[in-house]
């Protein structure tokens, strides 16, 4: 193998690697819908947002939610999503992988397109997780000290599994 097929691959590799954390990123900012739905990927359930969990009659049952709390977190999650329709506007989830999608299967890589689509985007991206911040911060006041711990181990539980069905190598 030549240098410049090296390099090229090199180049497609990275490319990948930043379109996949920025989708990966988007995908977790973005992921606010209630009843949003995603495939499973390699077998996997996929994460749900922490409205989704909320909100389900397990975790009621689990935390011990009262009606009033479980009415509460619907209206809060409700005006989540509703935000963050309204600062996507028009621009559906698709423009921006695209974009970015473009730009990989483009002959050679574009560093100052990447970097200009990456800026692009940046605000919109932080004022989703700003908005996401404030979300979890009315939810962790809504819970109780104990509803807050039992949140707490089933959070660390979940993690525990999911590091276990997925091995680093």
């Amino acid at each position: 193998m030549n240098i410049q097929t090296k390099t090229k691959i090199s180049h497609t590799l990275k490319a990948l690697l930043m379109a996949s954390v920025l989708a990966g990123s988007g995908a977790a900012l973005a992921e606010t819908d209630v009843n949003e739905t995603q495939p499973k990927a390699m077998g996997v359930k996929p994460m749900k947002s922490m409205g989704h969990m909320l909100l389900s009659k397990r975790a009621a049952k689990h935390l011990g939610l009262t009606q009033s709390q479980q009415d509460e977190l619907k209206s809060l999650f409700d005006a989540q999503r509703e935000q963050v329709k309204s600062l996507r506007g028009d621009k559906g989830k698709g423009e921006h992988h695209e974009a970015f999608k473009s730009l990989i299967e483009a002959e050679q890589f574009d560093k100052a397109q990447a970097q200009l689509l990456l800026e692009q985007f940046q605000p919109q991206k932080r004022e989703m997780m700003l908005i996401r911040l404030e979300t979890q911060h009315k939810v962790y006041h809504i819970l109780t000290e104990e509803q807050r711990a039992k949140l707490k181990q089933l959070r660390h539980k979940r993690m525990a599994k999911k590091h276990h069905q997925h091995p680093s190598s």
